[in-house]
């Protein structure tokens, strides 16, 4: 079936479909008629099946972004790849646009992942669901913690208590546990999530970029990107348009949510003509936002990777941040730094950006891309999970 194509199969149909290899999950219930299999392939049989809720359209979160890289990766690697989108929020026509641009895809229910066969399983969703679980207990599962959802808890002060749970028993039943950086391996450990399951990689996100390497900038405008939540502080940059020394700077804000003490701030300091919301932004619009921005300010309190700061410095952007999870690692020494977490900090690392010259600015926007190309393209990433799949399958 060519790329872009539909084949839709429910409980009436799936039968008379022939050459569908029987996986170990025989015993399942067929499929309920409300979640109708959508997809642009007709093999049955795969290395790998990707089990994600999220692709890159409409991103939610970086979630979507990673497996975009993963796509990309996966591609340049060989690693010939199911992408099974389950327990989704995207209505027919973003279906539609899915199964248009990428290839091989199955829009479908967990208990559809009966008509496929695959030695692994990659699950990358967290969403509790009782008919994907009973499919991963009877097959080789590999979990990629995108965040480790007790620590979401803790530092944004909310009650994830399924998803949490539903994330721990994913670490437990996964032959792999796959997390994003050696300081999320270090949480992993504080957690006790080591008693559940001592089996663990650590493979950082990887991402393609073909933006031109720019890193000659301004300094006017201020740039924050990511989702509005507590823990990465999007009132701090805010906040800063209200010194004397950024008096005529601008931010531009690029994330899903809306936070109402960011909102408060807006109208209490008189800075809403100078602060842009912009949404949530991928493809075209993200480019178009890194290209108006001088600089990324990144004042998270947990960051299990920093996809957004490596984004940053494979364009040449400089970044400043925490010293926090895995933006050290991603960034080297090659941001600047906030000396801890709290606003005074974060003012004292931008006058730090501020002051310096092109020739610094230069220096370590031109150091943290080779870092970038080094250590973190989708390519590495993907050959690093290509190294791991081969290990388990063999």
């Amino acid at each position: 079936m060519a790329p872009g194509r539909r084949q839709k199969t429910g409980p009436s149909s799936a039968a008379k479909l022939h050459g569908w290899p029987t996986s170990r999950s025989t015993t399942e219930p067929p499929p309920p008629a409300s979640f109708p299999m959508i997809t642009n392939t007709e093999r049955r049989a795969f290395p790998v099946i990707e089990i994600t809720n999220e692709m890159p359209l409409n991103r939610m979160g970086g979630v979507g972004t990673v497996i975009e890289n993963l796509i990309s990766g996966f591609a340049a690697e060989g690693v010939d790849a199911l992408w099974f989108v389950i327990d989704h929020a995207y209505p027919p026509a973003e279906v539609d646009e899915i199964l248009r641009r990428f290839h091989p895809v199955v829009v479908g229910s967990a208990e559809e992942l009966r008509h496929f066969t695959a030695p692994l399983l990659h699950v990358h969703t967290y969403k509790p669901n009782p008919a994907l679980d009973a499919v991963l207990a009877r097959h080789r599962v590999v979990c990629t913690i995108h965040s480790l959802l007790a620590l979401e808890e803790r530092t944004n002060g909310v009650g994830l208590g399924g998803a949490r749970a539903w994330q721990e028993h994913l670490i437990s039943l996964s032959a792999r546990v796959v997390v994003l950086s050696e300081a999320e391996h270090r949480h992993y450990r504080a957690l006790g999530y080591r008693q559940r399951n001592p089996a663990v990689k650590v493979i950082p996100n990887g991402v393609a970029c073909a933006a031109p390497f720019r890193p000659v900038r301004g300094k006017a405008v201020l740039g924050y990107c990511g989702r509005l939540v507590p823990r990465k502080h999007p009132e701090y940059v805010q906040l800063l348009l209200g010194e004397a020394h950024f008096a005529t700077r601008r931010v531009l804000v690029a994330g899903r949510g809306f936070s109402p003490y960011a909102r408060n701030l807006l109208h209490a300091h008189g800075l809403a003509e100078r602060v842009s919301f912009l949404g949530w932004c991928a493809g075209a619009r993200l480019e178009a936002f890194f290209e108006a921005i001088d600089v990324l300010a990144v004042p998270s309190s947990y960051e299990p990777f920093g996809l957004v700061a490596l984004e940053a410095a494979a364009r040449g952007i400089p970044v400043v941040c925490t010293r926090t999870d895995g933006l050290h690692e991603v960034l080297g020494p090659h941001a600047f730094y906030c000396a801890d977490g709290t606003y005074d900090a974060f003012r004292a690392a931008m006058h730090d950006w501020d002051d310096a010259s092109p020739d610094e600015l230069r220096a370590r926007c031109v150091a943290a891309r080779q870092r970038y190309e080094a250590h973190f393209t989708d390519r590495v990433m993907a050959r690093r999970y290509r190294h791991l799949f081969a290990e388990l399958a063999g």
